[in-house]
């Protein structure tokens, strides 16, 4: 079952002569429980590819469809709603809420969309990510590592049917990093989730299911 499809996805910045592709033409599909790794250099298009998929930009032309609903005809409403349910966002800054506990860092997206935290479930993304004993630390009071965990146990925590990462591991040293992009990977597996990825780091992207290559707005391997 195919999670995301683009059709003949266009992301087009400025007018006339001054039109700037930052992706052109992509067609792609992510199958259900899959871990992509979208890999480029510095505006190859990852970033915008990335949020288009996640519904925070919209493209100039073509159909992005995800979880079979076409998310590109929704009003800003409907994607705000489609958005904190079926979609986790993990960011190379952690943004977490300084003066929040690990735990209510976690459910506090839930409880912004007014819904009441799956205590079990939640339990069971807590244990997976090694956090039992860090509930109640604010973020100050944990290393890089952790606080990416609780900002990855945030974005599993409203069983979102797609995980996207824009550099999970970048702010990170790189043994923190593999330790954090193993997390990652096993928990969406584990939780029956879907991952898509940006990242600088060839080893790390070799981890993941498939590799995509982005230069200049289009996929070329």
């Amino acid at each position: 079952m195919d999670i995301v499809t683009f059709e003949k996805i266009c992301k087009i910045y400025g007018e006339n002569e001054n039109q700037i592709y930052a992706l052109k033409d992509v067609d792609l599909t992510v199958r259900k429980g899959e871990v992509l790794a979208v890999v480029g250099a510095s505006g190859s298009g990852k970033s915008t590819l990335l949020h288009i998929m996640g519904g925070v930009d919209a493209p100039s032309s073509g159909r992005v469809i995800v979880d079979d609903k076409d998310i590109s005809r929704l009003k800003d409403e409907e994607m705000s709603v489609f958005r904190r349910r079926k979609i986790g966002f993990v960011f190379q800054s952690y943004h977490l809420i300084p003066v929040l506990t690990v735990e209510e860092n976690i459910q506090m997206p839930i409880l912004l969309d007014h819904r009441k935290p799956d205590k079990e479930y939640i339990e069971q993304v807590v244990e997976i990510l090694g956090l039992q004993d860090r509930r109640n630390h604010l973020p100050n009071q944990l290393s890089g590592g952790q606080q990416q965990r609780v900002a990855i146990a945030r974005a599993l925590a409203n069983r979102p049917t797609l995980v996207l990462a824009d550099e999970p591991t970048g702010a990170l040293d790189s043994k923190t990093g593999e330790e954090v992009m193993v997390l990652l990977r096993d928990s969406v597996k584990k939780l029956n989730q879907t991952l898509v990825l940006i990242t600088h780091n060839i080893d790390l992207a070799r981890e993941a299911d498939r590799m995509i290559k982005l230069v200049d707005g289009q996929i070329v391997e």
